[in-house]
């Protein structure tokens, strides 16, 4: 599949960012955070009805929380940002307003359960995404919260990541767009209307707190299915706190992506994106280039 997208139009300051609770109820002091980190950096910021909201694990109902989307909608923001994630994204899907979204053309913004927003927007909006940090997350790396207000002001990186040879597993070029985020949400989507185009991909993986024997199932339940056979690369980032207690649990991580993921296709591990603080934001759905003996995913031309 041919898929390369261009970033939504660059913001300027004084534009409204759209901060809205998708998934789970976040802590009212990171909120606060968060925000003064946008208002700081020049930007009005519209909080969706339903952030301050929680109905058990979720941020509100599901009709609150996509009467959250709405409103934001309506504001004339130019950007969503996703308080935080949790679970709860992929109750909406079916019922997210994509004509509506794919009109309004700005940018989506998040991580973790945001995969499935990520996911189903590839075959929906014609705008890449932006995988980084939460509202919530804001201000916690210097370096990460300058790299996603970067994206939103046009201050693309043509180099999104570069690497050592050590975390090359196997070696190669490989063109694609690239596609991903975290893994369960991943496996979760197969086989439903949601599930993003694997064909030609270069699949960026994540995931948090998952022991190894999960990890391994969800690997095998992509490669029974037959969706690692159509990828072109595989980057991942940070398993954050997987497989605690398991002496071997990194050894036996690389030894089953290999297995799973056909030879002739890199493999690259341990970028700076996920569950950590330096998560570093790069773009869903833009055409990458990844050359392991130059050390680097570059983008290729994707500015609106």
């Amino acid at each position: 599949m041919n898929l390369s997208k261009p970033l939504p139009p660059p913001l300027v300051p004084g534009d409204g960012i759209g901060v809205w609770a998708p998934a789970s109820a976040p802590r009212w002091e990171e909120v606060e955070r968060g925000v003064e980190v946008l208002r700081r950096a020049g930007f009005m910021v519209k909080l969706a009805a339903n952030v301050g909201t929680k109905t058990g694990y979720l941020a509100g109902s599901d009709g609150e929380r996509l009467g959250g989307l709405s409103e934001l909608l309506d504001s004339g923001c130019k950007a969503l940002w996703a308080v935080r994630g949790g679970y709860g994204v992929m109750r909406l899907l079916p019922a997210i307003p994509w004509d509506v979204l794919a009109g309004w053309g700005g940018f989506l913004i998040g991580y973790s359960d945001i995969t499935a927003l990520h996911a189903a927007a590839l075959e929906r909006l014609p705008y890449a995404t932006l995988h980084g940090p939460m509202i919530t997350s804001l201000g916690r790396s210097a370096e990460a919260t300058a790299r996603v207000l970067g994206f939103l002001q046009g201050q693309v990186p043509s180099v999104l990541f570069r690497f050592s040879q050590q975390k090359v597993l196997r070696a190669g070029v490989a063109r694609g767009f690239l596609m991903g985020g975290n893994l369960s949400l991943l496996a979760s989507l197969v086989g439903t209307p949601f599930e993003p185009p694997w064909e030609g991909a270069v699949v960026a993986l994540e995931d948090v707190e998952e022991p190894g024997y999960r990890l391994d199932r969800m690997l095998t339940q992509l490669a029974l299915a037959g969706r690692w056979e159509r990828v072109a690369a595989v980057v991942v980032g940070k398993m954050a706190r997987c497989g605690r207690g398991e002496a071997s649990f990194r050894e036996a991580w690389h030894r089953r992506l290999l297995e799973v993921v056909p030879e002739g296709c890199p493999v690259v591990v341990d970028l700076p994106f996920g569950h950590v603080r330096r998560n570093l934001a790069f773009p869903l759905g833009v055409g990458v280039v990844l050359d392991t003996e130059k050390g680097v995913l570059t983008m290729e031309g994707a500015c609106a």
